[in-house]
């Protein structure tokens, strides 16, 4: 083995001690997935052990490994891959990474004026009291909790969190008809749903029941034109039927200032958008037993007023976060007696090249209508 070979290993050997050294008298870290992202970084009161790392084994062991495979044999003394790799990491250990491997967090854009939410939605939604809406009240229905207690329970939970929310987006007056203020509100309610409902099926249950109130009452309220609401009354309907009735729905969120647009289906395919998100072969694939027997679509929903408090808890580790319109929208294709699964995601529509920056203002839903086995 040369020279070169022998500085090697003895750099690793003792790069192995000092980083045991300080494995032994440091404490461990927490490394928080998703950490830049939310806004409560300094209120989260769920901490789990799955997101400690003993420093010792973190470190330990991969340089045990680079010392094995790092080291050349004496036919081959030559300096290889595996040598230039181990300088690399050396480099790494005690230099540390380049400039770009350690820039910092952006400063998020700053805030737009809170959008007034509005009639006729907004008290379906939600209400100041914490009394009437259907979220509250479906929260009691399935926890058996009076909606008195839970309203104590979302309010202090809610002026626990308002200060870190009210640093990024702040409202301008303390109701749920300011923007900032309703999604605070969302937060707290689903911060308490989440405490009082442990039952990941019961959690879908709590959620799929708030789109179905809520499409119930725009029916029985007549939200929607005659039109929609004689289909909706039906549960044999057709895919290309309910076109029409998902862009009255739609609408109802825009126009009660909860997003400010949306867009129905691939914005790559103007095919299959719009008035023409659905055709007569899935409306077969639905109805057919010959059929693949599913159709997805998809709804991107721009600026929801949830937005703040749907990232924060997914940055906590959680995928239990305030939906309105998909819960909605899955209760009305279920009209065409199918089965509904949704899933939904964040999106950024600007490239950054710093990979910490995340700042989206898109809630990208994918639907699965499937045909009932």
């Amino acid at each position: 083995m040369n020279e070169p070979s022998w500085m090697a290993l003895l750099l690793v050997i003792v790069a192995t001690l000092f980083s045991n050294g300080m494995a032994f008298v440091g404490s461990p870290n927490n490394l928080t997935p998703y950490k830049q992202s939310p806004l409560l970084s300094a209120h989260q009161d769920e901490s789990s052990s799955e997101g400690q790392v003993d420093r010792r084994s973190f470190l330990s062991v991969p340089l045990s490994t680079v010392i094995l495979a790092g080291l050349p044999s004496d036919a081959n003394a030559a300096k290889g891959a595996a040598e230039y790799d181990l300088e690399y990491y050396m480099r790494d250990l005690f230099m540390g990474n380049k400039k770009e491997g350690n820039l910092p967090v952006s400063n998020a854009p700053p805030a737009a004026p809170p959008r007034t939410l509005r009639e006729p939605l907004l008290p379906l939604l939600l209400d100041d009291e914490l009394q009437s809406s259907i979220p509250i009240q479906e929260l009691a229905r399935v926890t058996s909790i009076p909606i008195g207690a839970l309203a104590e329970q979302v309010i202090a939970y809610r002026t626990k969190v308002a200060p870190a929310f009210q640093a990024s987006h702040p409202w301008q007056k303390e109701s749920v008809t300011d923007e900032y203020y309703f999604d605070l509100t969302c937060y707290a309610i689903w911060k308490v749903a989440s405490a009082t409902i442990q039952d990941y099926a019961v959690r879908d249950k709590f959620v799929r029941s708030i789109g179905s109130r809520l499409l119930k009452e725009m029916v029985q309220r007549e939200f929607l034109s005659k039109q929609s609401i004689a289909l909706l009354n039906k549960n044999d309907n057709k895919l290309t039927e309910l076109i029409p009735c998902v862009i009255e729905v739609l609408d109802q969120f825009q126009s009660t200032a909860y997003c400010s647009s949306y867009r129905l289906g691939d914005k790559n395919d103007e095919e299959r958008s719009g008035l023409k998100v659905f055709d007569e072969l899935d409306d077969e694939e639905i109805s057919s037993p010959n059929g693949a027997g599913s159709v997805n679509c998809l709804v991107s929903i721009f600026d929801p007023a949830s937005l703040g408090g749907s990232l924060q808890i997914t940055g906590e580790g959680s995928r239990f976060s305030p939906d309105f319109v998909g819960p909605t929208l899955a209760a009305l294709f279920e009209r065409v007696g199918a089965k509904v699964d949704f899933e939904s995601y964040f999106v950024d529509p600007v490239y950054r090249p710093n990979p910490k920056d995340f700042f989206p203002n898109e809630r990208f839903y994918q639907f699965t209508i499937a045909r009932k086995s």
